[in-house]
């Protein structure tokens, strides 16, 4: 982390914008001497909330992005979002969707594809699926999905393929806090795009009545997935083989038939 870099480029941002310290700290509820530091690279102890807000203040991104052995991470990260779609995907079939998972399409500069497809036919509607599991710029992926949403209905039609007359545009995001942050950090332009959440997406994927868009938090992707489901321990009784039923039953033939019964806590 280039310390003297990033307070360089919150400076030049500022100036830039032609604003005070004591702008910026008013904006971000900060204090002028936290701007200060900020500037100078002194981030040591300066907390991520902190360094967002003063960056909000800005109208300035800040992708955090941990970087982890190389490719690894990248193929970990793959991982999660194939358990993602292969979730995503079982449940719309249960539903009676028809799906396609990596829907490739081109029209003019308009390019790329759909991480996962549906066509409801008995309504003719279209779900248009993006799936995320990090977020490093979230503007750039609204602008994306809303692309998508615009143009692969016209490419359907051009094709052949479908004519929707219901179109729908949803984000699924691991059921995580920090997603559920960074969509509450950012609530007004989430919303102003993708309005619905979880529950109203759930709802329209049953009953889809008129176009809509929204945010799905999905949980239970499976090992590796956003939740994992850990399973309480128990203690399991063993079964009597014959030799113990055999032994037992000698035992208790031993004793005169007027004992008492033995006591279960051999204390008073």
């Amino acid at each position: 982390m280039d310390r003297v870099k990033i307070g360089n480029t919150f400076r030049a941002i500022r100036v830039d914008m032609r604003l005070r310290q004591l702008d910026v700290a008013a904006r971000a509820g900060v204090s002028q001497q936290t701007v200060s530091d900020l500037e100078c690279g002194r981030i040591r102890g300066l907390s991520v909330d902190v360094y967002c807000r003063i960056a909000e203040a800005l109208d300035a991104d800040v992708p955090l992005t941990p970087r982890w052995r190389g490719p690894k991470l990248d193929r970990l990260l793959d991982r999660r979002h194939a358990l993602l779609q292969n979730r995503v995907a079982e449940l719309l079939t249960s539903l009676g969707w028809e799906v396609r998972c990596e829907f490739s399409f081109s029209r003019y500069r308009d390019r790329g594809s759909v991480d996962v497809l549906g066509w409801k036919a008995d309504c003719r509607a279209l779900l248009v699926i993006e799936i995320k599991t990090e977020i490093t710029d979230l503007q750039e992926t609204l602008r994306v999905l809303d692309m998508k949403r615009r143009v692969v209905p016209i490419v359907c039609r051009s094709e052949g393929r479908w004519r929707p007359n219901l179109v729908s545009a949803v984000l699924v995001l691991p059921d995580a806090s920090t997603h559920r942050e960074l969509v509450a950090r950012h609530a007004a332009a989430v919303s102003a795009t993708l309005p619905g959440r979880t529950l109203a997406v759930r709802d329209w994927v049953e009953r889809p009545v008129g176009d809509f868009s929204g945010v799905w938090f999905l949980r239970n992707t499976g090992d590796g997935g956003a939740k994992w489901r850990v399973q309480p321990s128990r203690r399991v009784r063993a079964k009597p083989t014959p030799e113990s039923t055999r032994l037992s039953s000698a035992r208790r033939s031993s004793l005169p038939r007027d004992a008492p019964p033995r006591a279960s806590n051999p204390h008073p």
